[in-house]
């Protein structure tokens, strides 16, 4: 059973499998950007080749950061040996991928054209959703240090906010698809 393996084990197996599926990622990102960026119509004129050039790093680390944040929450659920290290790690390390991400699109939009929020639903819930990277892994480790009184109320806020967190994440990935998509 997987969760019976230390974690340098379970990061060693995971390991090929995970960056056959970011390889996966960034040859799909590949292959659509350079579709848009190879079309000679109106696509090509919508998007700013700066945009074109960043769009897979800022796509490949959210997905990353979003993909790291799952796997985290599945040891907060098994609860086996060692599961709090284990979440912890990837937690931290999910939401510090997925904030180089927005760290990424917010370089891009600003070297592209300098209008941010030009695409509602995906800025404003990216912007949303930096703010959770930076809440709930707070409220995860503020709980381990509050009271005992106080822990399970802290604790029912770090997963409402964790949950929101993964819903969220996976709703604006999807905005970005149907954005480069529809360019």
């Amino acid at each position: 059973m997987i969760l019976d393996l230390s974690f340098r084990e379970i990061s060693r197996r995971l390991c090929r499998p995970l960056s056959a599926i970011l390889s996966a990622i960034c040859l799909s990102i590949s292959s659509v950007v350079g579709t848009a960026s190879g079309a000679a119509g109106p696509a090509n004129a919508e998007l700013p080749a700066e945009i074109l050039r960043l769009w897979p790093y800022h796509a490949s680390l959210v997905v990353l950061g979003f993909l790291l944040l799952v796997w985290g929450m599945t040891f907060a659920r098994r609860k086996g040996p060692g599961w709090l290290k284990k979440h912890r790690a990837l937690g931290v390390t999910g939401s510090t991928v997925a904030i180089a991400g927005a760290v990424t699109a917010f370089y891009m939009v600003s070297a592209a054209s300098s209008v941010h929020f030009r695409v509602p639903p995906h800025a404003y819930v990216g912007s949303f959703i930096v703010l959770l990277l930076m809440l709930t892994p707070s409220f995860g480790l503020l709980q381990l240090k509050v009271a005992a009184e106080r822990r399970g109320r802290v604790r029912g806020v770090h997963r409402l906010l964790g949950r929101a967190l993964l819903l969220s994440m996976a709703v604006n990935i999807l905005f970005g698809i149907l954005i480069v998509s529809s360019a």
